[in-house]
Parts: structure tokens; sequence; C-alpha cells
């Protein structure tokens, strides 16, 4: 008997049937959550939190990315060592757990810590995305700013900040300070990539932005066109560097442009013009005995 194409219509058949699921919801207290797998298709699921769509995460292929945010922090992990060789890092915030999947999909070895306060989303990833599977990967409950300023200095090739309540990144998440101590973990050779959701004018995004100008030499924005000129509201990916090959402007923007919906990489004079002249936010002053990295807000 002639065997069965596994890229045909019986492997969609059968996967049907292997990753066959029911939504799943779960109130937690820091959000709603939703867990909709795709009609047909059930291996391809979106979650969502208080309503907005926050991930999506492909059971069946690590590799396939559909959010054009994560797909240009995954650029950015692509360019930054030769293909398949092994990075140590660290995420703050992990919604589906997209991008350390495809980190150890396509990197195998590679050493990964995420930092998620919500213990409800980190048991139904556990159960529903796939994430027992990953190899290399510790998930701690907790802070995002906490489990940063606890790695060991120079301990991490890329830095992700991927970290919202609703549709707001948490303040103590977004300083000058903040920033300083992702820089502190990093090695000379590695990167640091945030996503912003914000609206016109953008008012985190460029707070964000300038304390990451504030740090490292090389910084860049990506976003589509209306964004960045301030016509809408949406994604902005933040990314800095200390060193330029670490942050390669022109392969970064030809993948950007290549996407489904084109996005462009400001960098140079057009990112200084882009700031505006906007400046970095800093750590309120703590009450005594108490440090800024202990807020305890959803991250």
């Amino acid at each position: 008997m002639a065997s069965r194409s596994r890229t045909g219509r019986g492997s969609r058949r059968d996967d049907a049937v292997r990753f066959a699921a029911a939504a799943v919801e779960l109130e937690t207290p820091f959000a709603k959550i939703e867990l909709l797998p795709e009609e047909g298709r059930p291996w391809r699921r979106l979650l969502r939190l208080d309503g907005e769509d926050c991930s999506h995460v492909d059971l069946r292929d690590p590799r396939r990315i559909d959010f054009a945010y994560v797909r240009r922090i995954a650029d950015l992990a692509d360019v930054l060592a030769p293909p398949r060789r092994p990075l140590d890092a660290l995420h703050l915030g992990g919604g589906g757990f997209t991008l350390p999947r495809y980190l150890a999909a396509t990197r195998p070895g590679s050493r990964q810590e995420v930092a998620e306060i919500d213990a409800g989303l980190v048991a139904l990833a556990r159960e529903h995305l796939g994430l027992r599977d990953v190899r290399g990967l510790r998930v701690r409950v907790a802070d995002a700013r906490a489990v940063l300023e606890k790695r060991a200095p120079v301990s991490a090739d890329l830095v992700v900040l991927d970290a919202f309540h609703g549709t707001t990144v948490p303040a103590h998440l977004t300083t000058a300070e903040f920033v300083q101590q992702a820089a502190v973990v990093l090695r000379p050779s590695g990167a640091f990539a945030a996503n912003v959701i914000d609206a016109p004018p953008l008012p985190t995004a460029r707070a964000l932005a300038a304390a990451v100008a504030e740090r490292f030499p090389h910084v860049a924005i990506v976003a589509t066109r209306k964004v960045v000129r301030g016509r809408q509201g949406g994604n902005v990916v933040v990314l800095g560097a200390s060193q330029a090959s670490s942050l390669p402007l022109q392969e970064l923007s030809r993948r950007a442009l290549a996407g489904p919906v084109p996005e462009l990489v400001v960098g140079g004079e057009a990112f200084t013009a882009w700031l505006g002249g906007a400046r970095p936010i800093h750590d309120d002053p703590a009450p005594c005995g108490e440090s800024p990295g202990s807020d305890t807000r959803p991250s």
C-alpha cells in the first residue's frame, strides 16, 4: 500500500483529529483568557486576553509566526547569530509563548527563561499550547522586573519585553532604570527588543525608545508606515544593541518590507526625527525599604 504524504489532505485530516480541541475560557486575577482553535485547523490557536488578540500559536510548526510584531522580533533573533546557533534569551512576558517555541525550533539547544506573572496563563499554555515540550525553557511565575533584576550580568544574548496589562505596558517596565538593567544583563553582542501598543502621538513608545537610545548606541523602531507617521495606533517594536552588527538595519528592513503588511525599520537620523525630543521616564521614588523593582503590577 502506498504511503500517504504528510503534506496531503490525509495529513490535515489526521491532524484535525489529533489536535481537536474546544475553545477554552479562563478568568484569572490578571485577565479574562480565551483560547480559540481555528476551525478546520485546530493546531492553529488564537490567544485573547481581555478581548484583545494577544498571541497566535501553530502547534504543528512553531516556526510559523502570524503576528507581525512577533515576526519582527523573530527577525532580530534570526540575524543575531549564525543559523541554528543556540541563544540565551530572557523573555519578559509569556503570552502564548510563541517566540520561545520559535527559538527552540530554529536554534536547538537555546537556553531560555520566561517571566510571566499570571500563573493561570502559564498553566493554560502548558496544557494547550505545547509549552511542556519546549526544551531548555524555564518559566518563572513572577513579575518581569523582579526576574530581570535577579538575572546575572552579561548572561543573555537577547532580552525581549512583551508584557501588558490590557493593552498597556506596565509603567515600571518602560523606565530608564528598567532599560539600564536589561543592558546589564545583555552580552556585548546581544540585543534588546520591546513590543509596545500605543496610540498617537505614541507617548509610551517614544519614551521607551528614548530610554533605549540613552543606553544603547544602536537603536531603531519597527512599525507600519501609518503608525510611524502618527496616523493611527498600533504595535511599535523598539530595538537596541551595543554593536552595529547586532542590529543590521538593512537586513531587518528587507524582512520587514517583505511581510504581508509592509513595515518600516526606522534608525539613524530618521529615528532621531521620529523621537521628536521625547525623554525617558524614570522610576518613582520607592518608599523606604522598597525597591522600584518590587512593583507587583501585572506583567
